[in-house]
């Protein structure tokens, strides 16, 4: 028999609470192993369980219809595989969090590492290069097979190596009323010509929108030398456009002291705005009976929806047991799994082989057309850059305190001459 072993949601950033190890079965394990250390191999693989680390959100034991079906998902690869799981919750953000306990863990206690963890795309870049996960090299293949949406698929990525497997998508998009619009707007034009108000996180210290926006109209993030770069007259047309949104009272002047799309999307849901730019996932979740979804408006030819989402890494220290954790991966992204549990959970689909599996077919058409063409969020390097430069100009400009052309030419400058105020 084998046997599934799932820990309650954390209050505090303690650890969960575990079981009495089970004895090791009598059925070995076909593990195929890169080349095993002495210490590895004097411990069958079997005898130990494969401890996954989980963020909240995708608790097993929640009571949700996603729960459920990620723990009939576990309890079916640990039979198949006669192999204990163990799941434990690490919060997102702070001390204790999935990355900051990978790296603690790491140096300090290897052996308390997890075989798999979900990270973020942000957190996936940021393990990798401290080297606290490992690539999927000479473990895994499934990457390469032609059923992940291009987006997905460049989240795995990190610095051209394979560092996991996607499990849930999530992108920017736009949230309206019908109520005030039939349909959604074919342009940003359009929205200025109707005075549809719209709010979005201006705050924010990534930037997302606004760089979302001057990536469509044309705009690189990054010089041939893969250095931050901003272009001066794709940066224009955003501010350009910011501009006239204020002066016909578009975009609210309360909006400057929006800081989160958490707070943008309570705005909205307290009737503040007619649009916001939101996530698909808060949307998903949210599910409010007077609005639809759509993909942001493109200033220019390129799509304007940035995404980012959730990645099976591996982190196990033993390299016997490492092509384990890597089927583990595999199993919880095959598409009779993930087309139900993404829309359950409320996530955009990384296969194209999921919408299929939605309930909901009316929403197909719309997210469907976003995940084949949302690109990911640039890299943290370029993030770290790019938004904080945004950031000010924006503001700048939508307090009216700067011109479009000069807020531009300024934000180029900072980006090209870092140090200049």
């Amino acid at each position: 028999m084998a046997f599934l072993v799932l820990s309650g949601c954390l209050p505090s950033w303690g650890t969960s609470p575990t079981s009495t190890p089970l004895p090791p079965t009598s059925t070995a394990i076909p593990v195929i192993s890169p080349t095993p250390s002495a210490e590895s191999s004097a411990t069958p693989a079997v005898s130990k369980p494969l401890v996954i680390w989980l963020p909240p959100q995708f608790d097993p034991e929640n009571g949700s219809r996603a729960g459920n079906l990620l723990k009939e998902r576990l309890t079916a690869f640990a039979q198949e595989n006669q192999v204990e799981i163990k799941v434990r919750l690490k919060a997102v953000s702070g001390p204790a969090s999935l990355l900051e306990s990978l790296i603690l863990a790491s140096a300090a206690a290897p052996a308390a590492l997890p075989s798999v963890v979900v990270l973020s795309r942000e957190d996936l870049e940021n393990a990798a290069l401290k080297g606290v996960i490992y690539p999927l090299d000479g473990l895994s293949t499934a990457i390469d097979a032609s059923d992940w949406f291009e987006y997905a698929r460049e989240l795995a990525l990190v610095q051209g190596s394979v560092y996991g497997l996607p499990m849930a998508g999530d992108s920017l998009g736009l949230v309206y009323r019908t109520g005030n619009l039939p349909r959604a707007p074919d342009s940003w034009q359009e929205i200025l010509d109707q005075r549809y108000t719209l709010t979005f996180p201006v705050q924010e210290s990534k930037s997302l929108t606004t760089l979302a926006l001057y990536l469509s109209a044309g705009g690189d993030n990054q010089d041939t030398q893969r250095r931050p770069l901003l272009e001066e007259e794709p940066l224009t047309t955003v501010f350009t456009w910011y501009r006239n949104a204020v002066e016909r009272a578009v975009i609210p002047i309360w909006t400057t002291q929006v800081e989160t799309y958490s707070q943008a999307w309570q705005a909205y849901q307290d009737k503040r705005t007619m649009m916001v730019v939101a996530w698909a996932s808060t949307y998903l979740s949210d599910f409010p009976p007077d609005s639809l979804f759509s993909p942001l408006p493109s200033m220019g030819d390129a799509p304007a929806s940035l995404a980012t989402g959730w990645i099976l890494a591996v982190a196990e220290p033993d390299p016997q047991r490492r092509a384990l954790a890597a089927r583990l991966c595999e199993w919880l992204t095959q598409s009779d799994f993930s087309g139900a549990w993404s829309e359950a959970v409320g996530a955009l689909p990384v296969r194209p082989s999921s919408f299929p599996l939605w309930k909901n077919q009316s929403f197909v058409p719309v997210f469907q057309r976003m995940a084949e063409t949302a690109r990911p969020i640039p890299s943290n390097d370029v993030i770290a850059v790019l938004g904080p430069v945004l950031r000010e100009s924006t503001l700048e400009v939508l307090q009216l305190k700067t011109l479009p052309a000069p807020a531009a030419q300024n934000a180029v400058k900072k980006v090209a001459t870092p140090g200049v105020k």
